[in-house]
């Protein structure tokens, strides 16, 4: 079974080998030859596989998509061209498939393309040189495709390391049909990065006047990022304007690696504060923010939320006085664009964000149609009257709004992991989302010495972020 021999000779020779010789035979051979040799004997041939390396020098991105019938790669291939174009470097790869070929045959889903790099678990150790990270998925039920979550999962060594922290990473994927997954598979998509404590980059509507804001014709493209719809069977291409947005993902994504990796401007940073609390829980929180923010370089302004509820209610329920903070109105909403950052605190209403604070997101209208908040980073904190009835859901809640703004959401991650997040000895608030505590059912229970110090940390790392994404 040597190089260069016919197909019918290795067939011939290895009926008198056995089964262990006729595979040490075949890695003696080429490429081609041992190809040859599978296809006599009525067997496909292995996908060959480009070995992943790290070809992108200088600011690069690492785009890493799983494809099935092609539609992300299509999307990946102008993402990496909008990158390109706004002056940074990348890597195309594809994680590798978990569905046997014959399953992916009975599909029609074509070979994986030879000319793509698949990732290996040797080289996600090297993934931490890269400055950013896109991901490109298409739905399963509305969520990240097994391969995908297959592949994000084997981090673990990573977020051991705090290796990722403060990476920026994006998304686009591709669903069957509209409405199917266009914003839940990034959604489910982002817990994997808020656990690494990577900043997640949304699209917003930057790419409004170029098909973003259409109503005409069926296209992809969310705030979360772009997207498209393969149809049911996967015979729908990408369309001009989902091709168009993707490339201007890439290219607004290329923009946030080049702020992150410019010098911070030569001026005093300032970040805006906005909290609403009922009993107080969430008004020491912003203290405990605001002190270490401020011990890292920043000024830090503060207002809080307008109650809506009524005095006679707040009576009823036994909340304090409200303080001394100013309310966020209209005025103030209007000066918002000044800032460099944001961090917004409020308490749980059955897992989700308050009335109060939502009412705050709905003013900023204006600034949503001026794209005026693009690229500001922003971070939440909470407060839950029981364990695990809003920790981390009340973070997610709040999310979409930070989307549709196009504003940088900068999670804690596990930060502050020497600082008492891995603490089991005692109850505490803490998620890879932001700090928090427990007021417990009547609010009667207090911020501990540990929820002090994960709110401490979580003002030092996000004055970090800020001083990253200033402009």
């Amino acid at each position: 079974m040597g190089s260069g021999a016919s197909a019918e000779s290795m067939v011939e020779a290895s009926k008198a080998m056995t089964v262990e010789q006729v595979k040490e035979a075949l890695t003696k051979v080429d490429e081609a030859d041992k190809n040859k040799f599978l296809e006599a004997l009525g067997v496909a041939p292995e996908p060959t596989v480009m070995k992943a390396e790290k070809k992108a020098a200088g600011p690069a991105v690492a785009v890493i998509i799983y494809s099935m019938y092609g539609h992300i790669l299509t999307m990946a291939k102008e993402i990496k061209a909008g990158l390109e174009a706004g002056g940074v470097n990348v890597d195309l790869f594809q994680v590798p498939e978990t569905l046997p070929k014959a399953v992916l045959d009975m599909m029609g889903a074509p070979a994986k393309p030879a000319d793509i790099m698949t990732l290996s678990h040797d080289f996600v150790e090297t993934l931490p040189e890269y400055d950013g990270f896109i991901f490109g998925m298409p739905t399963r039920f509305g969520g990240v495709c097994g391969q995908m979550k297959m592949f994000l999962d084997s981090l673990g060594g990573l977020w051991m390391k705090g290796a990722l922290i403060g990476k920026p990473v994006a998304t686009f994927v591709s669903t069957g049909t509209q409405n199917g997954g266009q914003e839940t598979t990034h959604m489910t998509a982002l817990n994997n990065f808020v656990h690494q404590g990577m900043m997640y980059v949304p699209l917003g509507y930057q790419a409004g006047g170029i098909g973003q804001f259409d109503v005409e014709k069926v296209h992809g493209a969310s705030p979360w990022g772009a997207s498209t719809h393969a149809g049911a069977d996967g015979s729908r291409q990408p369309s001009e304007i989902d091709l168009a947005i993707a490339k201007k993902q890439g290219e607004c994504f290329a923009g946030t690696i080049k702020t992150i990796l410019a010098p911070v401007p030569d001026r005093k940073l300032n970040i805006c504060i906005i909290y609403y609390s009922t009993y107080g829980h969430i008004k020491a929180l912003a203290t405990e923010l605001s002190e270490a923010a401020k011990k890292n370089g920043l000024e830090v302004t503060i207002f809080r939320a307008a109650e809506t509820l009524p005095d006679e209610i707040l009576k009823q329920i036994g909340a304090p006085d409200k303080g001394d903070d100013p309310v966020l109105d209209m005025e103030a909403v209007g000066k918002l664009p000044e800032f460099d950052g944001f961090m917004f605190g409020m308490p749980t209403r059955f897992g989700a964000v308050p009335s109060q604070m939502k009412a705050v997101f709905d003013m900023f209208g204006g600034h949503w149609q001026k794209g005026a908040l693009v690229g500001k980073p922003v971070a939440t904190f909470v407060s839950t009257g029981t364990q695990n009835g809003g920790q981390e859901s009340t973070h997610l809640g709040a999310v979409p709004n930070f989307v549709h703004l196009g504003m940088t959401y900068v999670p804690l991650g596990y930060a502050a992991g020497a600082d008492g997040q891995f603490n089991m000895d005692e109850m505490h608030g803490g998620s890879p989302w932001g700090s928090s505590t427990l007021a417990g059912p009547d609010g009667s229970r207090q911020l501990s010495e540990i929820e002090k110090k994960i709110a401490a940390k979580q003002g030092e790392t996000f004055a970090q972020r800020v001083k990253a994404l200033a402009k």
